[in-house]
């Protein structure tokens, strides 16, 4: 198990855990959001391949409409 921390709050998951994997346990909609991780953007197409490490810092940023 590896713990990291998304949008400050600890979560725990599984060793071996993807980006991707992240976000479907959260259950976080792909649409519509950003993700960096450790101050660095993960493409959408990268979310997959990207494995979470010990301690990683993520944020996930949802795009708002305004005016």
């Amino acid at each position: 198990m590896i713990t990291v921390n998304v949008n400050n709050t600890r979560h725990t998951l599984p060793s071996q855990s993807s980006l991707q994997d992240l976000l479907t346990q959260l259950d976080i909609s792909y649409k519509g959001i950003a993700v960096a991780v450790n101050n660095e953007i993960i493409s959408k197409n990268e979310w997959s391949n990207r494995a979470l490490a010990e301690g990683e810092n993520v944020l996930v940023i949802r795009a708002t409409q305004g005016g």
